[in-house]
């Protein structure tokens, strides 16, 4: 060979973006963004709760099903594989509302409870977690694993 390097008519350094879109496109994809539906959760749990402070919305009843229905469908929409959790919140939400509008709670109790509610919500969605978590281990622990030898002295396994 003459030493000659290969002229490549389509630099590397040009397909990179190409690369990174066609492998995007094709399955490797990220999920939805968590944290961004979250905030954009607590902006309509905020909205309907500015409403009720302005008073355009009279109880506190009112205001949990002005928020729930519309960041039910943000998840839903997004594929949150917890929708029951979730609507359990909701649904507790909702039952420490009626009662602050009876008048069978006080404002700090509510308060509270709400608190609770997210407590117990958090602690049903870790709980879900750590047995996906334990569920993909002991599937992935049985199923067999291919190597491939690529280059000198290097293996890929999958």
């Amino acid at each position: 060979m003459s030493g000659r390097r290969f002229a490549s008519p389509f630099p590397l350094r040009a397909a990179l973006p190409l690369i990174a879109t066609v492998l995007l496109l094709g399955g490797c994809a990220v999920g939805p963004d968590w944290a961004a539906i979250a905030q954009q959760a607590a902006q309509l749990r905020a909205g309907c709760e500015s409403q009720y402070t302005a008073g355009t919305i009279k109880t506190a009843l009112a205001t949990e099903q002005c928020a729930d229905p519309p960041i039910h469908n943000l998840y839903a929409s997004a594929g949150y594989p917890d929708l029951d959790v979730l609507d359990a919140y909701f649904a507790k939400r909702e039952a420490i509302a009626a009662q602050l509008d009876r008048h069978a709670i006080a404002p700090e109790e509510a308060r509270a409870e709400f608190a609770q509610a997210l407590v117990d919500q958090n602690t049903a969605l870790q709980q879900r977690a750590t047995n996906r978590a334990v569920g993909f281990a002991a599937i992935n622990s049985t199923m067999p694993v291919y190597c491939n030898r690529v280059g000198h002295g290097s293996m890929i396994c999958q």
